[in-house]
């Protein structure tokens, strides 16, 4: 699914909650509130490491670094007496960069690249639970947050128009976070957050031929890769919420 059909998704999906607001109120415990949201995310680094069992220890801690990238997710969060909180989080993160080339002549005598493209998908999902730090202005919220976290991904390789196979792996994890929100009307609000999580995972990715052509250059591809992803990086989102 593509960022802009995930940031619609997610746009329909709170409209439709506003929209339910008078019908929800009663199923939700006495002094409690629901908030829906979304927001984006950005996470400043990841790292690919693309021979993780090599044998060489010097190939094996060799990584392709990914620089900051945006994602967009969304959060269910009700709100308990004094103010704390208890939440799930979805975030989908998609990432594919060109790392290099391989190089060499067709079969019309030029001299061509294929390029190389390494990426990573993870869908990532929050338990959390949130805890208010009390403030005068009732607008303002406060708070810490933690709890565990279920990752599952895969790694993206791309050598000139062969995409390689990788299975989707699976990983637990624990997270933390600090935030503050501020209602601006009566149901709507902004909200940003800090958080600290470390998605890891090995993967196995193959390709289906032996080679593959790119421009009129014959490129050899290899059997298999067997490669780990870690989003190391800090995460920062900000976004919106209507409560009800």
């Amino acid at each position: 699914m593509r960022k802009g059909s995930f940031r619609t998704a997610g746009l329909l999906l709170l409209l439709s909650f506003a929209s339910a607001r008078g019908q929800s109120e009663g199923f939700l415990p006495q002094g409690t509130s629901l908030q829906v949201g979304g927001f984006t995310d950005y996470i400043t680094s990841a790292r690919i490491y693309p021979a993780a069992r090599d044998a060489d220890p010097v190939i094996r801690t060799t990584y392709n670094s990914v620089g900051g990238f945006l994602a967009f997710g969304g959060d269910v969060r009700l709100l308990l007496p004094k103010g704390n909180a208890v939440g799930i989080t979805a975030l989908p993160i998609s990432v594919l960069n060109e790392t290099g080339s391989i190089y060499g002549y067709n079969s019309s005598g030029e001299y061509v690249g294929a390029p190389i493209k390494d990426g990573f998908n993870i869908w990532l999902f929050e338990l959390t639970g949130y805890f208010n730090i009390p403030v005068v202005d009732d607008r303002w919220n406060l708070y810490l947050g933690g709890g565990p976290s279920i990752y599952f991904g895969n790694r993206k390789v791309q050598i000139g128009n062969a995409e390689a196979n990788t299975p989707v792996q699976s990983s637990i994890g624990i997270q933390i976070c600090a935030g503050v929100s501020y209602m601006f009307a009566s149901q709507w609000g902004l909200r940003g957050e800090m958080k600290a999580v470390s998605p890891e995972f090995n993967t196995t990715s193959t390709f289906g031929a032996t080679s593959t052509e790119y421009n009129g250059l014959k490129v050899d591809l290899p059997r298999t890769l067997y490669g780990k992803v870690d989003v190391n990086g800090t995460d920062f989102t900000l976004g919106f919420f209507y409560e009800f």
